[in-house]
Formats: C-alpha cells, structure tokens, sequence
C-alpha cells in the first residue's frame, strides 16, 4: 500500500500534496493531518521531491483550505440563520462576548486554536460564523500554517533519515 501511495505521489507529484492537503483542511475524512504532513517530509528525502517546494506546497494548501471554509461560513452565516430550526435558540449576546473576546486579545485565541490538534479543523468555521475580519484571519492563519504545516513535514524531513 505505502508503495502504491509513494508512487502516486512521485507521479502527480506537488499537485497531489497539494490537494491532499487542501482537500485536509477542508474537512475530508481520512488520515490525520499530521501523519499525512510527515510522510509528505519523508518523501521529499527519499523519493527525490524539493523539501522547500514540499514545504511550500503545504502551507499554500493548509491556508488555502483554511480561508476557503472560513468564507464559506463568514458568507453563509445569514443563509444559516435563515434555515437554522425555531426551537434552536441562538445566545446573542454569548457570541456577541465571544467576539468582542477574541477582537480584544489580537487574534492570539485564534492563534493557539490553529495550533491545537483536533481544534483547528474547526477554527475557520467558528471564525467565519464570529465575523472575524479577513485581515486578522488571514495574517494569523499565515503564520500558523507556517509553523504547523513547516514544522510537520520538515519533522518527518529529519526523522526518516
């Protein structure tokens, strides 16, 4: 199996790591993002892939992912609204408070959520419903795909010597 995988990815190469890693963030089920991040580092070393492309093939599909989601439900949080059941009560003022929370700490919340296994598949659609601005989304997302995304395949880079 590992061999047909490693062959797939050395044939499409940078492409399939990218829509791997897209199609990750966008919520597909599979393997763990992290497993996925670090064969991705193992094979720039064996199978002859460029570790910075890999690298930045990773972080542009992490955060591309990331913000796709996050506009999707930044757009779409009237529609849901709009289709949400009546005897579903949404508390206002607890997200209004959430809101003013996040926007107060500069984005550091949202920070450490990307950074934070199992929590960070589902930061963009709690960013997106919380209206936070693209600006602040944007630049927070960068560096924590930066870190994670980076971190996870340059991990598997030197742990698979």
């Amino acid at each position: 199996m590992t061999e047909f995988l490693t062959n797939y990815i050395v044939t499409y190469g940078y492409l399939a790591i990218f829509c791997i890693v897209l199609l990750q963030e966008l919520g597909m089920p599979g393997l763990p993002n992290e497993l996925v991040l670090l064969y991705f580092g193992y094979l720039s070393r064996q199978a002859g892939l460029s570790y910075p492309i890999v690298i930045c093939i990773a972080v542009i599909g992490d955060i591309l992912g990331s913000f796709i989601l996050y506009l999707l439900f930044y757009y779409g949080k009237n529609l849901l609204a709009s289709i949400k059941p009546r005897w579903l009560r949404l508390p206002v003022q607890r997200i209004s408070s959430l809101k003013k929370k996040i926007i107060s700490r500069n984005g550091r919340n949202i920070f450490i959520a990307k950074l934070t296994p199992f929590v960070r598949s589902y930061l963009p659609v709690v960013a997106g419903i919380l209206q936070v601005q693209h600006l602040v989304y944007g630049r927070i997302i960068l560096c924590a795909a930066i870190i994670w995304s980076g971190g996870w395949v340059t991990a598997g880079w030197l742990l698979f010597f």
